[in-house]
């Protein structure tokens, strides 16, 4: 932004400048050049031609690239291949006596002069400046080059003014003009280097309508005029920046106003906007209620989209009127109604758009919550005529677009069909399910909202953390009907294993890996017709950190002050060595035997704690992992002696107490069953006297039976360990509610069935056992029997044995059925010794 005084100002320096040109101003040093040597051409100031006299261009440095500096450019015609330096003097045109100074090196093969004014203390806003250049060699100088300008400007001003007069300033009230109506902006700036305006309309109703936009002032420092038509009421606002020759921009200037509402207002409760009313259809007239905006409204004129139905409605002395209009087609549409004043004047029309529901109707399964491999069945009924068919399809969640597969569903007679479908993947967000009629008109379509569960394994894992060694996994899907898992190892086909589920449903394989670092399981699952889970994934870290044991010196208790052993092994086969170092000394190391152990024998100095750290030695490469062994050498302080109580059941979390001396708020507490993981417990309570300590451990994936107890003392490496601590039990029984029945006729050659009666909480897995007076039926194991000859008189029953994760199964038993006669082959007639057998041929008497 220039001001006319700081303008003036510059201008009555121009003779100084000018002076400066000729290459003889006063205090300004010229070097005499060779006679062969030419002064620099083709300047350039930030990129623009030379401006022999001032002003120049104006500049702001910040609007000028990354660099935020005015560029000086010049071209100089070099005759040797010599070290050159080119000496820009750049000066304010109303301060020639004082010029800055730039010596810059020119490349060795380049003819360009170039210097960069980085230094704003030296370029300062409403300056004129001049500048020249010449190519110094150590001995000669050329001619200076000619003389250019610029003038550096960093502000764009005040804001500019804006007046209308068909559109005055309202802020929110006060509406003027009306939708379609033009109106015409006047844009005034304060500074006299406005060359344009940069402006944007706003309408609080279509808010994203209109874009900057840009119109060039009527001469330096002149107003500019913008027309504007409405297409929308109410609030409107007009921003505005003046730009100047810097292409700086000024403050923002607001200026609101507001436009008359000429639309008249619809309102129609059988055809809502933004909901459907199921009451209403294809063709059913509703009501459509209009009031007029405009005083001496005669009539409403109204259609449906571009070729819809349309027609007129005469509104009454106060503005109102009601059209009853049907609905052509079914979706979503437009209705457009607009006033019609008694002088004949037809003013904006209103846009309302509503949605004809004629979308088939879902009972059933509407829910849509379903596990893979499961299905849906839904009732489906017509809200078209003479409904032949339903087309369903499904849409994805992902952005990838896929085709659209329709499948037809053949309706019956009175236009309803049933529609089971089957989740086969996962990542579809719902259907869409739409009525063909017999002229095959397509209905809206239905959307049912689906919640797909993919069923992905549960997969944990138990085993050491070390490379070398094998892990256990468990795995187990709600997927109904698996037949397989699938388990791979780190993404290896070749580690591929095809597992069969257990009766409960769930599956138990191990993987040995070498990998040190990051690993992981993948477990899918699958059933008869191929339908897959989602991925279930186990991860974990492995490590090739030696083991150390000590019988000596454990790392749970305390060791004795005498001399002991500790051995170091491995689980992987290149071991060579070991390194170790005790309370951060020096690593020392030791040779490992054939099988990949060694032993150090060791005397504590003293009692304390130690810190044992130990590295193995490899084949190749580096050393391995720090395994950090911690261990005391001490009499035992804090001792358990006994936890209760005795047997804790498993399947929740449960409170134990430990008691003992010398407990700790921040002990640490660890339950490890036999055969299992140790679980973390958390203390809750310790006694003032330190000899009791509660604490709740979650024991619902515990495996039943002994378990042991390991407490890590605060502030102490050593921890203490209680071995058979206590019974974890096992978890509660399923309970029969209604005991088995056997349904069916119980004869000879029929088959019966047994009902598994009802469980709590709901049984997942039953198994069965038919047996005869009480004895078990080899193989009759399955939930129907046919009863053979055999077992004619005999009183029949069957066990049922109810399962569910983390309940014990029970058994229960049917009522007894006495097996009847079926069809009894013919018996033989009994003969006392001695007396003939009877002819066959003959009838009896």
């Amino acid at each position: 932004m220039r001001t006319a005084s700081r303008t003036h100002r510059r201008i009555a320096a121009l003779g100084i400048a000018m002076a400066l040109a000729c290459g003889s101003a006063v205090g300004l040093t010229s070097a005499t050049a060779s006679a062969a040597e030419v002064a620099p051409t083709d300047l350039k100031t930030a990129g623009q031609p030379c401006a022999a006299a001032a002003p120049g261009p104006y500049l702001n440095p910040a609007r000028l690239g990354i660099a935020e500096a005015i560029t000086l450019r010049g071209i100089y015609s070099r005759t040797g291949q010599g070290g050159l330096r080119a000496d820009f003097q750049v000066w304010d045109v109303a301060d020639p006596e004082r010029p800055q100074q730039w010596l810059v090196e020119m490349g060795e093969q380049s003819d360009e002069l170039f210097v960069q004014l980085d230094d704003t203390t030296k370029q300062l806003d409403g300056v004129t400046y001049a500048w020249r250049v010449r190519v110094l060699d150590g001995v000669d100088a050329s001619p200076w080059s000619s003389t250019c300008h610029f003038t550096v400007d960093r502000s764009g001003g005040p804001a500019p003014s804006v007046t209308s007069a068909e559109y005055p300033a309202a802020g929110w009230g006060g509406a003027s003009g009306a939708i379609g109506v033009p109106g015409t902006f006047t844009l005034t700036s304060v500074s006299d280097d406005t060359v344009s305006y940069l402006y944007t309309f706003y309408s609080g109703e279509l808010p994203d309508e209109y874009e900057e936009s840009r119109v060039e002032a009527v001469g330096l420092g002149g107003s500019a005029t913008v027309g504007f038509t409405p297409r929308s009421s109410l609030h409107h606002s007009l921003t505005v920046y003046a730009i100047d020759r810097a292409g700086n921009r000024s403050e923002r200037a607001v200026y609101e106003f507001s436009v008359k509402e000429t639309r008249p207002s619809i309102l129609s409760a059988a055809y809502p906007q933004g909901m459907t009313n199921p009451d209403y259809n294809v063709g059913v007239p509703g009501a459509f209620e209009m009031t007029a905006t405009v005083a001496d409204t005669a009539l409403f004129s109204w259609r449906i989209d571009g070729g819809g139905p349309s027609g007129t409605v005469p509104a009454d002395a106060n503005g109102k009127a009601t059209a009853m209009i049907a609905p052509p087609r079914g979706g979503r549409q437009t209705l457009y109604a607009h006033s019609v004043t008694r002088d004949g004047t037809a003013h904006a029309p209103r846009a309302y758009q509503f949605t004809v529901d004629n979308a088939p109707v879902l009972t059933g399964d509407t829910r849509g919550e379903v596990t893979i491999g499961s299905s849906l069945t839904l009732h489906l009924a017509p809200r078209a005529p003479q409904v032949e068919a339903y087309l369903y399809w499904p849409e994805y969640s992902s952005i990838e677009e896929r085709p659209v597969v329709k499948t037809t569903v053949p309706a019956r007679p009175d236009g309803t069909a049933d529609l089971t479908w089957t989740a086969t993947e996962t990542g579809i967000d719902g259907l869409r399910i739409q009525s063909r009629s017999a002229d095959g008109t397509l209905s809206e379509p239905r959307w049912l909202n689906l919640s797909i569960d993919g069923a992905a394994p549960q997969v944990t894992r138990s085993g050491s953390t070390a490379a070398g060694t094998t892990s256990t996994f468990t795995a187990r899907s709600q997927m109904a009907g698996i037949v397989e898992y699938v388990a791979t190892l780190n993404g290896d086909e070749a580690t591929r294993q095809v597992l069969k589920p257990a009766a409960t449903g769930k599956v138990t394989f191990s993987f040995t890996t070498m990998v040190i670092g990051h690993n992981y399981v993948v477990v899918v699952a699958r059933n008869a017709a191929g339908v897959q889970t989602e991925k279930g994934v186990d991860a974990w870290t492995t490590t090739d950190e030696p083991q150390v044991t000590s019988t000596d010196f454990p790392a749970t208790g305390s060791g004795r002050l005498a001399t002991g052993t500790f051995t170091f092994s491995s689980y992987l086969p290149d071991t060579v060595g070991y390194l170790y170092s005790i309370n951060d000394e020096p690593y020392v190391r030791i040779p490992a035997r054939p099988d990949g152990t060694a032993t150090l024998t060791w005397t504590p100095p003293a009692d304390g704690a130690y810190r044992l750290n130990v590295r193995r030695v490899k084949t190749e490469g580096f050393p391995s992992a720090i395994m950090y062994y911690r261990f005391a050498v001490t009499t035992a302080v804090t001792t358990v002696t006994s936890a209760t109580p005795v047997a804790v059941p498993s399947g929740d979390l449960r409170t134990i107490t430990v008691n003992g001396t010398w407990l700790h708020p921040q002990d640490k507490v660890q339950v490890t069953p036999v055969g299992g993981s140790p679980i973390t417990a958390w203390v809750r309570t310790v006694s003032a006297d330190r000899t009791t300590l509660t604490a709740e451990v979650d024991l619902s994936l515990a495996p039943v039976g002994p378990a042991s107890l390991t407490l890590h003392p605060y502030g102490l490496l050593q921890p203490v360990v209680l071995a058979n601590a206590f019974t974890i039990a096992p978890p509660p029984p399923l309970r029969s509610v209604t005991p088995p029945t056997i349904t069916g006729t119980a004869a000879v050659g029929a088959t019966v069935t047994v009902n598994p009666g009802e469980w709590t909480p709901t049984a997942e897995d039953h198994s069965y056992q038919w047996s005869a007076n009480g004895v078990a039926i080899s193989g009759a194991i399955n939930p129907s029997f046919k009863i053979p000859l055999a077992l004619l008189g005999q009183r029949l029953t069957v066990e049922v044995r109810a399962a569910r994760t983390r309940y014990t199964t029970t058994a229960a038993t049917s009522a007894a059925t006495v097996v009847v006669s079926g069809e009894r082959p013919p018996s033989r007639p009994i003969v006392r010794p001695g007396t003939p057998w009877p002819d066959p041929r003959r009838p009896a008497a």
